[in-house]
């Protein structure tokens, strides 16, 4: 595959300029289209799009750009000209000591970022100086120790000190070798070698300080100190400050952590280490390529810029949001979710088949989802969207299921409502953190995407408060409002626990760096899916097989008649273009006990679960016979109503399956009829 790229964000308004940044094997065409649908299954319209005939292409030389992933500190002139002796001292907590490859731990670099001398650990995990003095044996991953180098024109010194020893460790380890010449010496690294960055160092750091040779301290710097940005605080009194690049994960516990507190907050310095990691990555930092300008009177939608180049396309997707006046209708794309799951690498390869899985696994640089771990086995915490991002395309099949699962499933709705006439405004997750209530202001009803899992406080605030001022959700997927999410420049922070998950954030380090705020699942804060949408997590699972809902005795009542006209059958979407059923993936069911209001009419039930299908583990206090599948009833998906005494109203699918049913039989069909008469429904309210 030859082109790949990038934009600095996911939505723009009319008369925006885009800068698209990305990377080729030669000559690209760059144009507009907006998307409608990205399913190319032949079951069902196809792939679809228009051309922006009003946005000339735009033809660009092209060229390969590369990435450096990596995160460490820089700090600039830091050593005065002259220096001719320093001493290094720092706190270390190797993750991968044994990597086969050199991790610079601090280094001297010139003004353009070059090594002139580093403290580092070789191949074997053995602390090291670059003249070639070694210590004898190396360190032991996951303990703490105090490296201490110093060096000038008349030798150097290397001392590693165990902070809480093991066998063979009860003697610091000493080396000493030639001397050095510093000439050139002006800026600091920490956590890798050189600025490029170069040699990344896989671990926690804290307290990194250098000294000249008379004991003057050229710069400390504190990591505890304003956790919340990139900036790294030098306490010397000289303000030699540093910046972290490339987002490595801070309020992490350091050597002395006490366990007495779990919040950063409250003893900010036991929380001074930064851990570090190789693949880390913020900003990938390519130059833009080419620019295109959205026209003035551009429609608020879904679109793409197509890049093209030696018969491959890639389509880089983005919201075009509304100026003026605003439609009734908005869709709001689960961007937040994007970038969770983006460039998700946790299948096993035998089955990641897609084109675009397989283009992943040829480019590493360009980072893993919040699913996925770092190469020393600790969680990914941080996802940004300033990185080609191949999961974000319309036409990738998730392997899962050998379906759009995400951007791609949220299609299904801009195509179904393309199809079915409505005027709709598109926003994002970004746009709604960003500017919370003020974004949703003129909106009577707003429509999730299938997965929308992702959500700050202030996103939540705005989509409670849409609904208490007499507006309406329509809740159109699964597993949704599910894990805490915050947002730093272009990063998103995810601290798991509890939940469906693939790791879990360690002892001591659950709450953000970004905010300070507890992370993990809302409904551990109190804040429910339930309570807004009057479902929650249920269930997961992926079989050959989705189901359909059979309707309620509580559908039949008449007040509820306005939902189902039109429909006379008894089980709604037993078919569908994700596993042939509306209900399907991950599933939401009512649960008064989680928040689900009392008056919530469920108006169906999905039929039952395979036994691939497994209760969520946050429900489940032992493990035990009957957890999964038929045999239990928590193994469901729920399509509810809830009516509020505002005026506002929230309908909910349950299900990520849920879209993906709409264009069955050329969208004459009962998902299609019943999301038209509660959409029809709402406007009118």
């Amino acid at each position: 595959m030859s082109v790949f790229g990038y934009l600095d964000r996911f939505s723009f308004r009319p008369g925006d300029e885009i800068a698209c940044r990305f990377t080729s094997t030669g000559p690209v065409t760059a144009d507009l289209v907006r998307l409608i649908h990205g399913d190319t299954s032949p079951e069902g319209p196809g792939f679809r799009s228009e051309d922006v005939s009003a946005v000339p292409p735009v033809t660009a030389p092209g060229g390969e750009q590369p990435i450096y992933p990596g995160s460490f500190l820089h700090a600039e002139t830091v050593v005065p000209s002259g220096t001719a002796a320093v001493r290094f001292s720092v706190l270390a907590w190797p993750t991968l000591p044994v990597s086969g490859a050199v991790q610079g731990v601090l280094s001297l670099t010139t003004v353009d970022g070059s090594a002139v001398f580093s403290l580092a650990l070789d191949e074997t995990g053995r602390p090291c100086l670059s003249n070639g003095t070694m210590l004898d044996r190396p360190l032991r991953e996951r303990r703490w120790y105090q490296l201490t180098a110093e060096a000038g024109p008349d030798g150097v010194a290397l001392t590693a000190v165990a902070l809480d020893p093991v066998p063979g460790e009860e003697e610091p380890a000493h080396a000493t070798g030639p001397g050095v010449d510093l000439a050139g010496a002006s800026g600091v690294v920490a956590a890798a070698v050189t600025t490029r960055p170069s040699g990344c160092y896989n671990g926690k750091l804290e307290r990194p300080e250098v000294r000249d040779g008379t004991g003057l301290v050229l710069a400390a710097w504190t990591f505890e100190r304003e956790m919340t940005g990139d900036r790294a605080v030098d306490v010397s009194g000289r303000e030699r400050h540093g910046r972290l690049v490339n987002a490595p994960a801070r309020a992490m516990t350091g050597p002395g952590w006490t366990g007495e507190t779990l919040d950063w907050r409250t003893a900010p310095e036991q929380y001074g280490a930064v851990h570090f990691h190789e693949d880390d990555l913020a900003d990938a930092g390519w130059t833009a390529g080419a620019h295109l300008s959205l026209p003035p009177d551009l429609r608020s939608g879904i679109y793409a810029v197509r890049l093209r180049c030696a018969g491959h396309t890639d389509h880089i997707p983005f919201a075009v949001r509304a100026t003026g006046a605003r439609a009734d209708v908005a869709f709001l794309l689960p961007t937040f979710t994007y970038l969770a799951y983006a460039n998700e690498q946790t299948g096993d390869p035998a089955v990641m088949a897609d084109p675009l899985d397989v283009a992943l696994r040829a480019h590493p640089g360009f980072g893993k989802s919040l699913y996925d771990r770092h190469r020393d086995g600790s969680g990914i915490c941080h996802s940004t969207g300033l990185r080609p991002i191949l999961t974000l395309r319309p036409d990738y099949r998730h392997w899962h299921y050998d379906a759009p699962r995400h951007f791609g499933a949220d299609l299904y709705l801009a195509d179904w409502l393309e199809h079915s006439g409505v005027e709709f405004d598109v926003l994002t997750d970004h746009d709604l953190h960003a500017e919370g209530a003020a974004a949703l202001e003129g909106y009577q009803v707003v429509l999730t995407g299938s997965h929308p899992e992702y959500h700050s406080t202030a996103m939540l605030d705005a989509l409670h408060g849409h609904v208490r001022a007499g507006r309406c959700l329509m809740y159109l997927g699964g597993n949704g409002f599910y894990w805490v999410t915050s947002q730093r420049s272009s990063v998103i922070e995810v601290r798991r626990s509890r939940g469906v998950r693939s790791w879990e954030a360690a002892p001591g380090e659950g709450h953000h760096a970004s905010t300070g705020e507890p992370g993990g699942l809302w409904r551990e804060r109190g804040r429910s899916p339930n309570a807004l949408t009057g479902i929650g997590m249920a269930a997961h699972g992926w079989s050959e097989r989705g189901r359909g809902y059979v309707r309620t005795a509580e559908s039949r009542e008449p007040r509820w008649a306005w939902v189902f006209e039109g429909i006379d059958d008894d089980v709604l979407g037993d078919f569908g273009l994700v596993m042939g059923g509306a209900s399907g993936d991950e599933l939401d069911r009512f649960d008064s006990a989680l928040g689900s209001p009392p008056h919530t009419a469920v108006l169906a039930t999905s039929q039952p679960h395979d036994e691939n299908y497994h209760q969520a583990v946050e429900d489940v206090l032992e493990i035990r016979a009957g957890l999964s599948g038929p045999g239990n009833p928590a193994v469901r998906a729920d399509l509810v109503l809830v009516e509020h005494p505002s005026g506002g109203a929230v309908f909910s699918a349950g299900s990520i399956a849920f879209l993906g049913s709409l264009s069955h039989d050329e969208y004459r069909n009962n998902v299609s009829q019943l999301v038209a008469n509660v959409l029809d429904g709402f406007r009118r309210r």
